[in-house]
C-alpha cells in the first residue's frame, strides 16, 4: 500500500502569534514617536508665531515710538488685545494658540519710558518662557527668558 504523503505548508498558530505581537509593538513606538514630533512642531510653531509679533511690535515701535498698551502696564493681556495696534498695518492677524496645554499668549508693557514688552509662552515640551525687549529682569510671570 502506498500511501502519498504531501507535506503540508502554512504557518502555526504560535508563529502567527508571535508576528502579531512584533507588529504591536511596533505599532505602539510608532505612535509614541510621532506624538513627541508633534508636539515638538507645534512648540516650534508657537515660537514661530511670537517671533513675527515681536517683528510687527519693532516696526510699531519704529513708527510711533513706543510700545501699543492695551490697558494698565505691567499687567498682562491676552495677545490678542494687540489686535487693534498691529492688524492689519503691522500684521495680517494675531496668532492665537489652539494647544492643549494650559497657558496662552500674554502681552504686558511696561512703563512707556522703559521702552519694555514681555510675550509669555506655553509650551508642551518645554518650560514657559517670555520674550520682549528690554525685560529680563522684570519677572513679569515668574518664568525665565526665552
Amino acid at each position: 500500500m502506498n500511501v502519498i504523503r504531501r507535506k503540508q505548508t502554512g504557518f502555526t498558530i504560535v508563529e502567527l502569534l508571535i508576528v502579531i505581537v512584533v507588529i504591536g509593538i511596533l505599532a505602539a513606538i510608532t505612535i509614541v514617536a510621532y506624538n513627541g514630533v508633534q508636539t515638538r512642531a507645534r512648540d516650534t510653531e508657537r515660537t514661530a508665531e511670537i517671533k513675527s509679533v515681536q517683528t510687527a511690535l519693532e516696526i510699531y515701535y519704529i513708527d510711533n515710538g513706543f510700545y501699543p498698551s492695551v490697558g494698565t502696564d505691567n499687567y498682562g493681556y491676552a495677545l490678542t488685545t494687540l489686535a487693534a495696534a498691529l492688524v492689519p498695518t503691522y500684521m495680517n492677524a494675531i496668532p492665537t494658540d489652539s494647544k492643549p496645554s494650559p497657558d496662552p499668549y500674554y502681552y504686558v508693557r511696561g512703563p512707556a519710558a522703559n521702552n519694555a514688552y514681555g510675550i509669555r509662552v506655553g509650551y508642551e515640551t518645554k518650560t514657559d518662557c517670555h520674550m520682549g525687549m528690554n525685560n529680563a529682569g522684570t519677572n513679569w510671570w515668574g518664568v525665565q527668558a526665552c
